[in-house]
């Protein structure tokens, strides 16, 4: 049987954690860059006198008045009822954050040692610095921050995986 409840904490993550802005992309909502500001066709009265606040998630159509949280915008636009908003929302989450290449591993090889997190970090900035330029600098500064949590949250992951192995090997002894 298919979830109908979802915790405050999966809707959090939905609401929060999908940004906005890629998702009005990916909904096919016409958008545009105008005066260095992220811009988009309201769904509701087609104005784009629109704004994306990347700190809050949130969109605004200032000439309808109307907020919009992720989980919103898709059930206005898809015309899906919340549930099936969520449902939609979580297959875009779990594909980013699942990614197709595996993890770096967080043991080297050669002495059999845990990895530093600044030689993680280290390794990933290269993916960081080919990220699109973007603008203005604050905006720039937040969108590594956020890679970085996204990251982080990846090498914890990968680490509890690790550690459950390794627990079931000590089982098996």
């Amino acid at each position: 049987m298919a979830k109908t409840q979802y915790t405050r904490d999966e809707l959090f993550v939905l609401r929060n954690h999908v940004p906005v802005d890629n998702l009005i992309k990916q909904l096919g909502i016409t958008s545009k860059m105008s005066e260095g500001c992220f811009r988009f066709s309201c769904p509701i009265c087609r104005e784009f006198d629109t704004g994306v606040n990347p700190a809050t998630n949130l969109a605004r159509c200032f000439a309808c008045e109307k907020n919009y949280n992720t989980i919103d915008l898709v059930m206005r636009v898809k015309k899906l009822d919340f549930i099936h908003s969520v449902k939609f929302l979580k297959t875009i989450y779990e594909q980013k954050n699942n990614p197709a290449t595996p993890l770096p591993s967080i043991i080297q090889p050669s002495t059999g040692q845990p990895i530093s997190i600044g030689n993680i970090l280290k390794a990933i900035t290269p993916a960081l610095q080919n990220r699109t330029e973007v603008a203005s600098k604050t905006v720039k500064n937040q969108l590594t921050i956020e890679m970085l949590n996204e990251r982080l949250q990846q090498i914890e992951h990968q680490v509890i995986h690790l550690t459950e192995k390794i627990k079931a090997i000590e089982l098996n002894r």
